[in-house]
């Protein structure tokens, strides 16, 4: 009876290595796209950093280039200024000569180096500091003119480096998201792992038992009356059996949303809280048939009541009874623990009748 509720056991351990792997190796893949997807990224992000580094080295050259142009274009205005207080000066002077009687143009022979020489000295040097003028003003417009275009260019790049900021600062923050993303893939890949490993190794475990058992099954003679379990099976108890420990049920039986994971799972059992230290009582008479450390559920202590009922006691502390000790209704079975990563003390309870799991909440009293 036991052998083939133990078969059953690893039957179901097994499709749960199963499921498990195919999660891993889902999460593997997951784990890849979201590499791609940061490569991507991460190049998108490194191009657009150098498109603002491009933009800035232009904005600073630009501004360079203003900034020569403009100490230019004030020498120019400088030179300007002075070029025009001096044909201020000579159309002054030459006013004041032709009011004085000098005449324009005066052709003479008589008086060569006279006041013809002298006239066209001054017309000469006027049409000169005319000509200069225009060319100061011609260039100083087109200084402006560069200024202009300068400061336009400027200001475009600015803005452009503006809006290269602000895609650098999305890609930054959509790169730095999708490292959250894979870091949270890599940490349910390693968490998915370890339960893997953990379940491999419980079935690893759980088979030798049933090889064990199916041995000595073999060898050993057909048992007395007086060897048969104790009790008569819980099916008159339905509804009416005590807690094994006072507390909430934290993790209920049958179909439950995993907290780490996020995935549904099925339990065969629950999880019911307890304080450190607590009695754990069996919910009725019976023959302890296990009481031991099992992978994946600490110390653990199974009770055959007959008729095919087991019932299972999980994450204890401390177990105060061993295989082969007979039970009453209450004793106390052992005292709940801490056992990390929980952060509180717990018991897993799960109750079997033919070596299946049923709600222990329909077998358990009212409260």
């Amino acid at each position: 009876m036991a052998h083939g509720a133990a078969n059953r056991d690893l039957e179901g351990l097994r499709k749960k290595i199963a499921r498990e792997r195919k999660g891993l190796a889902e999460v593997k893949a997951k784990e890849g796209s979201a590499l791609r997807l940061l490569g991507k990224v991460q190049s998108d992000l490194k191009r657009r950093t150098r498109e603002l580094h491009a933009a800035e080295t232009q904005l600073s050259s630009t501004a360079r280039e203003l900034s020569a142009q403009k100490a230019e274009a004030d020498e120019l205005a400088r030179q300007l200024s002075a070029r025009r207080a001096n044909l201020a000066r000579r159309v002054a002077a030459l006013y004041r000569w032709q009011r004085s009687g000098g005449a324009l143009p005066i052709v003479s022979v008589e008086a060569p180096g006279g006041i013809t020489e002298r006239s066209r000295y001054m017309q000469a040097a006027l049409a000169y500091d005319q000509e200069v003028n225009a060319r100061l003003s011609a260039a100083n417009r087109r200084q402006e003119s560069i200024q202009h275009e300068l400061e336009e260019k400027i200001f475009r790049l600015r803005d452009e480096g503006r809006r290269l900021g602000a895609i650098q600062q999305a890609v930054s923050r959509e790169a730095r998201q999708k490292r959250l993303v894979l870091a949270s893939l890599r940490r349910e890949k390693e968490n998915r792992t370890q339960v893997l490993r953990g379940m491999e190794a419980a079935a690893e475990r759980l088979a030798r038992m049933l090889d064990q058992m199916s041995r000595r099954a073999v060898a050993r003679p057909r048992q007395t009356p007086s060897q048969e379990p104790a009790g008569g099976g819980l099916e008159p108890l339905r509804g009416r059996l005590d807690w094994p420990v006072n507390g909430r049920i934290s993790a209920p039986f049958g179909k439950f949303k995993h907290p780490e994971f996020a995935a549904e799972i099925v339990r065969k059992g629950v999880d019911i809280e307890a304080q450190p230290g607590e009695a754990i009582r069996a919910v009725e008479r019976g023959h302890i048939v296990y009481a031991d450390q099992f992978a994946g559920y600490g110390n653990m202590v199974i009770v055959d009541h007959g008729e095919r009922y087991y019932t299972i006691y999980g994450h204890l502390g401390e177990m105060l009874k061993k295989k082969g000790d007979e039970v009453s209704r209450g004793e106390v079975l052992g005292r709940a623990g801490h056992e990390a990563p929980w952060p509180g003390a717990r018991l897993y309870f799960e109750m079997r009748k033919d070596g299946r799991s049923v709600d222990p909440f329909v077998w358990l009293k009212n409260r």
